[in-house]
């Protein structure tokens, strides 16, 4: 399709624990792959909940589903001309995938593509870097996967897909018990991973750290509100908050300020694996952005049209 000036096209992506939704108009001025956002949004979903044996759960298909047709009423006030749906590790490997992508298909038009880790880490690093000549390590910590883009300025050297998600590893915590022999558990297990992926990235000694994802820009709010700081996660503190969890007896009970209802939950999963990554990455600093896997799926497309 051969996109205009002012032409509106809308990202929705279907993730482990949450789907967001991000509608853009094609940018008059800079690079082909300029945008400005018309609107964003996210919700709670939990679409992967319950499918540790490879098939998605009936309720988890119904708050989807409902979710998306949220979206779809959100979409009609902006008629895009152009609506792409990706899924992450929410859908791979899971045996009933193709009949749900027939409901999305149904609902909203648009036939989900299920991408690869390595094509979300492409994405995610597409949406996240920003220009230069410094290395930069783009992070993003879903609910089933962990996602390593390794780069320099917007050009992608390296993208790796880890089985660590702050949702998957609620498994650490049976019963939404926090015992400190839980969180350990989960941290040694997420550092395992990630220093055997960590062993395959040819890092350059001088390296910036982005996250950018729902687990760890929860965590720098938290942090932010505990320490009175600016922006980002420092290690000292991200330590003091593992600490100080062990006062929770569950993750029910877990209650800090900046912390939202819907990440309560997962949150002491998300701070074990961010905890275990700044250790096997030797992370002293990592700053945040608020761009992810929906801004590359939008530039992506702008990319290939100004192409054609």
């Amino acid at each position: 399709m051969n996109l205009t000036t002012g032409s509106t096209i809308a990202a929705i992506d279907m993730g482990s624990n949450s789907f967001h939704l991000l509608i853009a108009e094609r940018a008059e001025a800079g690079p082909s792959s300029a945008y400005r956002a018309e609107y964003r949004t996210e919700r709670k979903v939990q679409l992967a909940a319950g499918s540790e044996h490879g098939v998605l759960q009936a309720d988890a298909q119904a708050r989807a589903l409902a979710c998306l047709a949220e979206f779809k009423e959100i979409l009609a006030a902006y008629r895009p001309v152009i609506l792409r749906i990706v899924a992450t590790a929410s859908l791979r490997g899971v045996a009933n995938a193709a009949d749900f992508c027939e409901q999305v298909m149904y609902l909203l038009g648009v036939e989900p593509e299920i991408i690869s880790g390595e094509r979300e880490a492409e994405l995610v690093y597409l949406g996240v870097a920003a220009p230069g000549d410094i290395g930069q390590l783009v992070v993003d910590i879903g609910g089933g996967s962990t996602e390593l883009a390794l780069g320099r300025g917007q050009v992608l050297g390296q993208g790796l897909s880890v089985a660590v998600g702050c949702l998957s590893y609620l498994r650490y915590f049976p019963a939404g018990r926090l015992q400190r022999t839980d969180f350990d558990a989960a941290t040694a297990a997420a550092r395992a991973e990630f220093e055997l992926a960590a062993a395959s990235l040819s890092k350059p000694s001088r390296l910036q750290f982005i996250g950018c994802s729902g687990t760890l820009l929860a965590v720098e709010q938290v942090l932010m509100a505990r320490n009175g700081g600016g922006r980002g996660i420092r290690l000292a503190e991200l330590q003091e908050l593992a600490t100080d969890l062990q006062s929770f007896a569950s993750l029910g009970a877990i209650s800090y300020q900046g912390l939202t209802e819907d990440r309560q939950s997962i949150f002491a999963s998300g701070v074990a694996i961010v905890l275990a990554l700044f250790g096997a990455l030797n992370i002293e600093e990592m700053q945040l952005s608020e761009q992810g896997l929906r801004e590359g799926v939008v530039k992506s497309y702008l990319l290939a049209a100004s192409a054609d």
